[in-house]
């Protein structure tokens, strides 16, 4: 086994999205990176990048991406952020994930005057869940809200009609907020 690299991601390293597996549940669907052509990739990439606004850096086996996670909705005057994380569906449940925000909360809170980070995931997502609270991060608040993924809504109105509504339209779910103050997390 490679030991994972943390690193900034590059345009060129979109491209092994390629190479990562498929999500069957359909409530993670967004998370399958299966785009048809080189433009999509890049489409991805440019988004992703905004010099002062968003942060975007991976984790590694040897040059392949195996996750990423965004800084973003960046507060500089008042020194908040808050993150979106991604992992190879295929190495998920291995602890790549933690591995990935640990290594990027040192670096952020270490690079960057931000004091505080904030995140939200969804009730069901249990998994992440418990990757971040093994970091540091805790809950404080829990909101109803459109879930991110649109697209699937026949699907998982059939199969998770417990965890989701649809309201004109829109599917929703609950999420919690989570947070992570520097402090706690170099303590």
């Amino acid at each position: 086994m490679v030991t994972p690299v943390f690193r900034k991601i590059n345009r060129l390293d979109v491209y092994g999205f390629s190479k990562w597996g498929k999500h069957t549940d359909p409530r993670y669907f967004q998370y399958n990176m299966d785009f048809d052509h080189t433009r999509e990739y890049d489409a991805w990439y440019y988004m992703k990048q905004r010099l002062l606004f968003r942060k975007v850096y991976g984790l590694f086996e040897g040059n392949v991406i195996i996750g990423f996670v965004t800084l973003k909705h960046i507060r500089w005057l008042k020194g908040i952020a808050e993150l979106g994380i991604a992992i190879d569906p295929s190495k998920t449940g291995k602890g790549y994930g933690t591995l990935l925000l640990e290594s990027y909360l040192r670096y952020v809170f270490k690079t960057y005057p931000i004091h505080q980070m904030s995140l939200k995931v969804a009730h069901f997502n249990l998994r992440a869940q418990k990757s971040y609270e093994k970091v540091g991060f805790i809950k404080v608040g829990e909101v109803y809200a459109p879930y991110e993924e649109q697209g699937y809504k026949d699907i998982i109105m059939t199969q998770f009609s417990d965890q989701f509504d649809l309201i004109d339209g829109i599917l929703y779910t609950r999420f919690f907020h989570m947070k992570i103050d520097r402090q706690k997390f170099i303590d």
